[in-house]
């Protein structure tokens, strides 16, 4: 069968392609009608700079089970699912000792498919198929960028009665800051650019305190050592600015990927004597996409207020643009065929 899919290659090419997929999924399988799919970070990234080749591309995935391959067990067609963009084996000394989000054993994905998740259909491993209902399938596809939010305020292990502060009002970390004060953060603050004043009402929305910061946050004395916690999904150089912002003992957990070298330097000696710690969070597998899901659905994780713009498959350059050049509206953008 035949199915159109976005191809792109950098700097900044796009093409719709006619793509052929096996009629019948192979073992272990599944054929997925895409509903809706989700423009990340690192497409605009590989957009940029990471891709040599024409490549399919998108991994935010949320549609509606076609057909199974042989061996797929309980899913069946016509039941909606959101994919994982990497799953655990279970299989490795890492997951049989109850760390699956350390594992690095990994089953094979839809990565590297001739169609991926900017399509309008797909072949993708039963194993990494989370069944939902009840949302709509541009929200249930946030199930993976908000999987990293959940990841970051997990490993950060923020408790009640603690001080957050959110630094860069992304997805990633308005969804972490919903589920911050969620768990009781006694005060929440998000900072961003005065550029970002729609994302910092939203972030006003959740129940935060909003800051426009445009200069050295190390500067500011107003947020010197005043938080337990520092949730930093900014780029790699505000990371050293923001370690003085944290209170003695204080813990800023990072999730990002950097462009350039990706290096920072900071006083080992005031880390040291102030008792600090600093954090990755990498959700890689992809993990907690029921949780993810359940919160979605309930609405702790507001879904539809992070959707800023929709396109159609056909308008994918159009849509990875908007993404680029709209940093002051632009959130999440979703593509659907």
């Amino acid at each position: 069968m035949k199915t159109r899919a976005a191809y792109m290659k950098s700097p900044w090419q796009f093409e719709i392609r006619e793509v052929e997929l096996s009629d019948t999924p192979p073992a272990g399988w599944i054929r997925l009608r895409v509903d809706a799919c989700g423009i990340c970070g690192t497409d605009l990234t590989a957009a940029a700079e990471n891709t040599a080749d024409w490549a399919a591309f998108g991994h935010e995935i949320a549609g509606v089970v076609e057909a199974v391959g042989p061996e797929v067990g309980t899913l069946e067609p016509g039941q909606s699912v959101a994919l994982e963009s990497g799953s655990a084996c279970g299989r490795c000394d890492l997951c049989r000792d109850g760390r699956n989000d350390l594992c690095v054993g990994r089953v094979p994905g839809f990565w590297g498919q001739a169609a991926m998740g900017f399509s309008d259909t797909m072949l993708a491993p039963a194993c990494c198929a989370v069944p939902y209902d009840g949302l709509p399938p541009a929200v249930a596809c946030l199930a993976e960028p908000a999987g990293v939010g959940f990841d970051m305020v997990r490993v950060a292990d923020i408790r009640m009665g603690q001080r957050v502060c959110v630094v860069g009002p992304g997805l990633i970390a308005l969804v972490a800051l919903a589920l911050a004060i969620r768990r009781g953060a006694s005060e929440a603050l998000c900072i961003g650019h005065s550029h970002s004043k729609a994302r910092l009402e939203l972030a006003k929305g959740l129940g935060a305190d909003v800051l426009a910061v445009d200069g050295p946050l190390d500067e500011r004395d107003d947020l010197r050592r005043r938080f337990d916690h520092v949730l930093m999904a900014a780029p790699t150089q505000f990371i050293v600015p923001a370690l003085a912002l944290l209170d003695y003992g204080g813990t800023m957990t990072y999730i990002g990927i950097g462009t350039g070298d990706g290096t920072i330097r900071f006083d080992a000696n005031d880390f040291h004597y102030r008792k600090l710690q600093l954090r990755a969070s990498f959700a890689s597998p992809a993990l907690y996409f029921p949780a993810v899901l359940r919160l979605l659905k309930a609405g702790a994780i507001p879904g539809e207020e992070l959707i800023s713009h929709t396109f159609k498959l056909a308008e994918i350059e159009r849509a990875m643009l908007t993404c680029r050049d709209d940093k002051a509206t632009a959130l999440k953008v979703v593509v659907t065929p």
